[in-house]
């Protein structure tokens, strides 16, 4: 019997368990492998140690957020490519704007729209999510 081929690796950041379960569990549904970290800084080292195929990460987080988050993945060489998704509930037009200026590929508000999630981490990665 011939195993499921996974859609990619997504590695998602957030401080909020219940959106890290949400957000596993929607994304496993649509054959992603899921990664999760609960801060910015254990995201950094998730991202270096496993090279996913993109990051989903939170704004706002204790220890590292995602803009520091952001600057740090652009100056590693073995994370600048990864494309990262900024998802907030709390960002402002600037914070908006500066995911974008550091590479954030899209920000998203909270609550977003877990279909929107999947569609972007397929086009990110390249892949179709089945």
């Amino acid at each position: 019997m011939v195993g499921i081929t996974k859609a990619g690796t997504i590695l998602v950041v957030d401080d909020s368990e219940q959106t890290r379960e949400m957000l596993s569990g929607y994304l496993e549904r649509h054959n992603f492998e899921v990664l999760t970290a609960v801060n910015g800084r254990e995201g950094l080292d998730l991202a270096g140690e496993c090279h996913p195929d993109l990051i989903v990460m939170d704004l706002i987080m204790p220890e590292k957020d995602g803009l520091e988050a952001l600057d740090a993945l652009a100056t590693n060489p073995a994370t600048q490519e990864i494309p990262v998704i900024i998802i907030s509930g709390q960002g402002t037009r600037m914070d908006q704007m500066l995911s974008y200026d550091k590479g954030a590929y899209f920000y998203l508000e909270k609550p977003f729209d877990l279909k929107l999630i999947v569609e972007r981490a397929t086009e990110l990665i390249g892949r179709e999510s089945g």
